[in-house]
């Protein structure tokens, strides 16, 4: 499998998306700390939670809609909504202006503008992707998303505190050359599914659509497993910094390392092995069984996590870093592709958007981790991390077992 092989719209998708991703990690980290100082921690800590719900109930309702009106028409609305924002952001940090309520409104508009982007987005690379090449494709995309965050945090390390204006305006513009993108090379993905949206019942509403994707016993112990997976990768940057930072100091080559530059460490392994071993690694995982990939990738990133949550001994938290990272380049291109496998295409958009709520509740579990954590010593807190693991694996392997009609995903032994 190559690149070149792929469908237009996938090929569009994951270059625009890598440029999006950028972007918008080269704000958003970033503006958790811009609020606080602007408005209050208390005001900031509401306001991204008002970002994070409004930005899920568009999603869902975007679902919703995607599966019937159609993606592209959807996603270009989407993308005129954030070139206004951003514009206005811009603006609003510039020479001529300095805005704080204007930001916060802007801000709010971006997120709501990629909440109906995110469920929309996956459904169409589902419509004209075959079962064979998502492996491949999932690799692919996993791969320049992490090498995306990675840009776009240097980019707002070195531009936002001191160059906001420059920054919001390279990003509008990165927007922008994204709508015409859409507008031009795009093509509308619905009249290539299987399933005829005429027979869905005019009648069948938001509430019943989702009504029925909560009902979908299959899917729900996939979201579930999926919501226990991610809620350890939220560890990372919270109980596991935390406790490194107050716990760790120890030599690593007779230098003094200290519990915040060994989770930078911990962090940069993560990175570079992500960056070096995605796309190959993803090709050669394409010969083996769904089930064999997910569990070998759960033990090793549970394992990885479940280190990290109590050692304070510097080699073996490098060596928990290279572990849980082999094991979520495991495991997470396989969980798109059981994930694409499983949902019926005339709901296709509102199963992501359904989706998408899992990694809200992962988010907060992870910072419920944080809190449990200071009351919790961390021997418990690994203990902890093995059973949401083991947890996860167990609702995964439950979740591959073929419904009535449908059938295991195979290996990608063409993909290779």
């Amino acid at each position: 499998m190559k690149y070149t092989d792929l469908h237009r719209n996938i090929k569009i998708r994951i270059i625009t998306d890598f440029f999006t991703d950028l972007t918008q990690k080269s704000i958003i980290p970033f503006m958790a700390i811009y609020l606080s100082v602007q408005i209050g921690a208390g005001w900031a800590g509401m306001l991204l939670t008002v970002n994070i719900v409004a930005s899920m109930i568009v999603g869902l309702g975007a679902g919703y809609w995607s599966d019937r009106v159609g993606r592209k028409k959807l996603m270009v609305i989407a993308q005129i909504l954030q070139v206004f924002a951003l514009f206005w952001l811009a603006a609003a940090n510039s020479p001529w202006m300095d805005s704080v309520p204007l930001t916060c409104v802007m801000f709010l508009l971006s997120s709501i503008s990629s909440g109906i982007t995110g469920p929309i987005a996956n459904a169409m690379i589902v419509d004209v992707s075959s079962e064979h090449k998502r492996q491949y494709v999932y690799g692919l995309q996993y791969w320049t998303t992490n090498v995306a965050i990675t840009i776009g945090a240097l980019m707002g390390g070195l531009l936002f505190e001191s160059f906001r204006f420059i920054l919001f305006s390279l990003v509008c513009i990165e927007s922008l050359v994204t709508l015409f993108i859409l507008l031009l090379y795009i093509h509308e993905t619905m009249d290539n599914r299987h399933s005829n949206q005429l027979d869905v019942p005019i009648n069948r509403n938001i509430l019943k659509t989702y009504g029925g994707v909560f009902r979908d016993k299959r899917f729900m112990v996939f979201f579930t497993a999926t919501v226990l997976a991610v809620s350890l990768e939220f560890q990372m940057d919270k109980y596991i910094a935390v406790r490194l930072k107050s716990e760790f100091n120890a030599q690593l080559f007779h230098w003094d390392i200290s519990g915040l530059q060994m989770f930078s460490l911990i962090m940069a392994i993560n990175t570079v092995l992500v960056v070096i071993m995605a796309i190959p690694f993803s090709k050669w995982l394409g010969r083996f069984q769904s089930r064999f990939i997910m569990t070998v990738g759960m033990c090793m990133y549970t394992t990885g996590f479940g280190v990290l949550a109590f050692s304070n001994w510097a080699w073996l938290l490098i060596t928990s870093a290279v572990l849980l990272t082999i094991g979520e380049l495991m495991y997470a291109p396989v969980r798109h592709v059981m994930l694409a496998g499983m949902i019926p295409e005339s709901d296709r958009a509102a199963y992501m958007a359904a989706d998408g709520m899992s990694y809200n509740a992962a988010a907060l579990l992870g910072s419920l981790g944080l809190t449990i954590g200071a009351f919790l010593p961390s021997y418990a807190m690994a203990g902890l991390y093995i059973l949401m693991g083991i947890g996860a694996l167990v609702f995964f392997r439950q979740s591959l077992r073929p419904s009535t009609g449908q059938r295991e995903p195979q290996p990608c032994a063409n993909a290779s």
